[in-house]
């Protein structure tokens, strides 16, 4: 994860701040009540910052593998993904929630059970 490495680039000192001030923002979200982090205003204005960064810089490699294309993690109850701009400058950055009590809406999956023979 991106958040417990070592970083040697300034490129990956910037990214881990704004990274860091997002995932604190959603914990002060889960805090203040709200259930999805993108509802807060903090959030949002900390997302935000992390799109202007990268209108104008490259991501790190390591940034790119975890996070751009696919989801990552934040922590351990929060999920990022980046999507980069189709045109423009600007991408877009979703961040949700990936513990149990985070799924109000999602059906859970029930496992087959394998049924006796019809007859016996």
């Amino acid at each position: 994860m991106i958040l417990a490495k070592v970083h040697t680039t300034p490129k990956q000192r910037d990214e881990f701040r704004l990274l860091v001030a997002i995932r604190f923002a959603c914990l002060m979200a889960l805090a203040k009540g709200h259930t999805d982090p993108m509802d807060c205003p903090r959030v949002q204005a900390r997302c935000n910052e992390l799109v202007k960064h990268f209108a104008y810089h490259h991501p790190s490699a390591a940034f790119y593998r975890q996070f751009i294309r696919h989801t990552g993690e934040l922590g351990l109850n929060f999920c990022l993904r980046f999507t980069e701009p189709q045109q423009g400058l600007y991408g877009k950055v979703m961040v949700w929630r990936n513990d149990s009590q985070a799924v109000a809406n999602v059906h859970p999956l029930h496992t087959m059970t394998t049924a006796a023979p019809v007859g016996r």
